[in-house]
């Protein structure tokens, strides 16, 4: 690679007209790639499964016992490169240029395979300043199996002398049948890091994914997210919360791509801009034949608190099947005179007002992480860093 190298990603399934610059993203890539220092070994099990399988032995694994140990939770390890056919296979929402990063730079990806009921883990990342790193993540659900994973992605240290940190991760999720993830990407990072990441699950019959993402800092953010649901009655589920100030940036690319029948997905992304931000939302269902009965449905919602900010929204249903449901809306609007005006009136100041219903949209999405110990960091962190 040269200094810097730049790839496409976060590209729509079909092109509209170029002179819009919605099509894809430019994603300015650091010479030289290295493995993120942790890769997952902190995982923690912070509540231990409820049951197992009818033809597993043993009781559920305590708060903080070595997943390795137990049988419901494993986690071993392979290069990018030598990952099995079908898990390579997986498409992402970023898509194969962000494939080749991992494979060129010798990435080697951490394999969660989940065989229990009920276990919530959680996998902390500590970004370290003028670091350029990639993490790999496979997370493999079996037959009725159901868990919670969190990955809480912080650091790049505020003041950070070094020139760039950057940060690139990919998640990859094969859920078996009837089996269901609860995936939470929390991300606090310091404002001048750049940072993706790149997730893509496939559903079997009855299984699906819940997600929750919240972007709350980094300087350059790209997310992009692809759900393949291939198994009749399969679903998807995305919560997204995002804050964008100062000069940062965030372009996001969601893809339900439904080919079973009777399957469900539905996206619900909420977010604020201020400052000279910029966002560019692309949302796509695609109902593929065969995929009758389907329904789908993604709605964004974001509140605008700055004349300077750059907001671009491509909500898109693509349909090759005749009885299917789709709906679809982006919705942006400023803060409500009204609702400002009330609040004031019951003696808070303006500011105050302005802050209290931002961070009230936020807690919301925050609301969704099952950790209570995270979830009242992610609130607090809140309180104190958003306007």
């Amino acid at each position: 690679m040269k200094t810097e190298d730049t790839i496409r990603v976060n590209a729509l399934p079909v092109k509209t007209y170029r002179f819009l610059k919605v099509n894809d993203s430019a994603l300015a890539v650091p010479e030289s790639l290295v493995q993120y220092r942790d890769d997952w070994s902190a995982l923690q099990i912070v509540k231990p499964p409820l049951k197992r399988h009818p033809d597993q032995r043993g009781g559920g694994a305590s708060p903080d016992q070595n997943p390795a140990d137990d049988p419901g939770v494993s986690l071993t390890r392979s290069p990018f490169s030598a990952l099995p056919q079908e898990i390579r296979e997986i498409r992402t929402g970023m898509g194969e240029a962000a494939d080749a990063l991992f494979e060129e730079a010798g990435i080697e990806s951490a394999l969660l395979t989940v065989s229990a009921f009920g276990a919530t883990m959680m996998l902390p990342a500590e970004i370290t300043c003028g670091s350029s790193a990639l993490s790999s993540l496979v997370i493999r659900m079996e037959a009725h199996s159901e868990a919670a994973v969190i990955l809480d992605i912080r650091g790049g240290e505020t003041g950070c002398a070094a020139a760039k940190t950057f940060f690139g991760l990919s998640v990859r999720v094969i859920a078996e049948q009837g089996a269901t993830l609860h995936l939470i990407l929390v991300q606090r990072l310091d404002g001048r890091v750049a940072h993706f990441e790149d997730i893509g699950a496939v559903c079997a019959e009855g299984a699906g994914v819940d997600m929750t993402t919240l972007t709350l800092g980094g300087g350059q953010n790209h997310l992009g997210a692809r759900a393949t649901l291939m198994g009749d009655n399969s679903f998807f589920y995305n919560l997204s919360g995002y804050y964008c100030g100062g000069s940062a940036s965030l372009d996001l690319n969601f893809i339900a791509d439904q080919q079973g029948r009777d399957t469900i997905s539905r996206m619900i992304f909420r977010g604020v801009l201020t400052d000279r931000a910029s966002k560019l939302f692309r949302g796509t269902i695609d109902f593929k034949r065969g995929a009758t009965g389907s329904v789908g449905d993604e709605q964004e919602d974001t509140l605008l608190l700055s004349p300077d900010v750059v907001n671009k929204a491509v909500p898109l249903i693509l349909c090759g099947e005749e009885d299917v449901e789709g709906r679809h809306g982006a919705t942006i609007g400023r803060l409500s005179e009204e609702m400002l005006f009330y609040m004031c009136a019951r003696g808070y100041s303006e500011d105050d007002a302005r802050r209290l219903i931002v961070q009230a949209r936020l807690k919301s999405v925050a609301a969704e992480i099952p950790d209570d110990r995270l979830r009242w960091e992610v609130e607090q962190w809140i309180e104190k860093e958003i306007i």
